[in-house]
């Protein structure tokens, strides 16, 4: 992942990392749906710390 300290990451970060890793290796057959517009905003907010 080019991160040379896991532990220097935030939880935020940490929770981001873990949520893709699981959605990319999600079973074959359902693959993961892309975010809602509301969800998008949400996260978009949440990463730019306006939320």
């Amino acid at each position: 992942m080019g991160i040379p300290d896991a532990g220097a990451l935030s939880l935020g970060q940490w929770t981001a990392i873990v949520k893709a890793w699981n959605a990319a290796h999600a079973s074959e057959d359902t693959p993961p749906a892309p975010p809602t517009v509301d969800e998008f905003e949400l996260a978009y907010a949440r990463a730019r710390g306006l939320h």
